[in-house]
């Protein structure tokens, strides 16, 4: 009986001694097994679109941690595959010229799992580049302490090859979180995306024919039309804005409706003409562009009234604000500027209008540096037109970068 019990303690023992080496030979296989995965993009051509070859293909991707990038073609089936990558979270880009179009289209939070493989489909529209008038620059990080964000401005450039006119038409600062602490989707409590919805907008003045754009030239409209320069010690890093077209003023116009204006943010320059003042909800107190500020054109067709506004709330807040809504199908041109690379959840305007969303810096400090998006010279147009043309795709990931010091009037020809 005792040699039994002995042969059974000594089972025991052999047990759970291949019990322990099992799991320290598991743990090592599973330290073993690298941290990568697959993504396989399938290209596909939006609705209406034929007769285009989907082989040979830019389509890259971003990673939203580190922002690194990796670029393949796809192949004679659309399809471009990404072996062996680093797990988290991707964006897909696809942005490819030719002479006559470009392909364009966006993926955002793709993400991918260790040892696994992931297919996603990116559907591409093409893009004339030849077109209207675009949003060419949109500055609102701010230059400094004493400047403030008081040296913001837009700039719109024509990017056809005709004289335009930008009489009546709005400029419109979109409302919503951009991906900071925080943050609250728009669209996660105002959900038609029929829409975008602003909290400040503004009218270029004229009769029709007192603001031209010609080919390849841009008009600024500036927050204020100030020589910031002056008596600043370091006037290299400041703007000189009385350069501007246009500036936003509004004291005289809130002063006006009983409410007070922001004589220090807002500051008339006579020489330089006034935008006009068509809504500013009243949390606000001058034409205040969001940090970042998330911009649409709007044609001059467009009517608003008291009828357009609708009420935000967010969740958990006591206090609601009044937005006055834009039907997309007057937007003419949009810029999605959110907080970081990894906002996409947080874009103010539905992909119609922009199917990316661009940014200033990959972590979202933006705040005084001097920093300005700027959308990009086309070079395949521009070779062939003999002018400069703007990148043009209906998706700021493509068309636009964040540049280290505003380039006003940067590109006219």
């Amino acid at each position: 009986m005792k040699k039994t019990i002995l042969k059974q303690v000594g089972l025991t023992k052999l047990i759970a001694l291949f019990l322990l080496i099992s799991v320290i030979v598991s743990c090592e296989s599973d330290e073993d097994i690298p941290n990568l995965g697959n993504l396989e993009v399938q290209v596909t051509l939006a609705s209406g679109l034929n007769d285009i070859s989907l082989e040979d293909i830019d389509v890259t991707i971003t990673q939203t941690i580190d922002n690194s990038t990796l670029t393949m073609n796809t192949d004679v089936n659309g399809l471009a595959t990404f072996s062996d990558i680093s797990a988290g979270t991707y964006t897909v880009v696809i942005a490819h010229s030719t002479d006559e179009y470009t392909l364009s289209g966006t993926a955002n939070n793709i993400v991918i799992t260790k040892q696994e493989t992931v297919a996603t489909t990116v559907e591409v529209n093409a893009v004339n580049q030849d077109g209207g008038l675009v949003i060419k620059e949109v500055y609102t990080a701010g230059s400094g302490y004493i400047t403030l964000f008081k040296d913001s401005f837009i700039e719109i450039f024509n990017n056809s090859a005709e004289t335009l006119y930008a009489d009546g038409m709005y400029i419109a600062n979109l409302f919503g979180g951009s991906g900071s602490t925080g943050s609250i989707a728009i669209y996660s409590v105002l959900t038609d995306e029929s829409y975008v919805y602003t909290d400040v907008m503004s009218q270029i003045p004229g009769a029709g024919t007192d603001y031209p754009v010609a080919a390849g030239k841009s008009i600024v409209i500036a927050l204020n039309a100030v020589n910031y320069k002056e008596g600043s010690t370091a006037p290299d890093a400041q703007l000189d804005n009385t350069d501007a077209t246009l500036e936003h003023y509004s004291v005289d116009w809130l002063e006006a409706q009983g409410r007070a204006g922001n004589p220090y943010f807002e500051l008339d320059n006579p020489a330089v003409p006034n935008m006009t003042n068509t809504y500013m909800f009243e949390g606000t107190n001058f034409f205040r562009l969001s940090t970042p500020g998330s911009i649409v054109l709007v044609s001059s067709e467009a009517t608003f009234d008291a009828s357009g506004i609708v009420d935000y709330t967010a969740p958990g807040a006591t206090t609601t604000s009044k937005l006055m809504k834009i039907s997309i199908e007057n937007v003419v041109d949009g810029v999605d500027i959110l907080d970081n690379s990894g906002a996409a959840d947080y874009k103010r305007m539905p992909t119609v209008i922009d199917g990316g969303f661009t940014y200033l810096t990959a972590d979202g400090a933006i705040s005084y540096t001097g920093l300005s998006n700027r959308r990009k010279i086309d070079e395949v147009a521009t070779a062939r037109f003999g002018r400069t043309i703007l990148l043009d795709t209906n998706n700021s990931t493509v068309d636009f970068e964040a540049i280290a010091f505003p380039d006003k009037y940067g590109y006219n020809n």
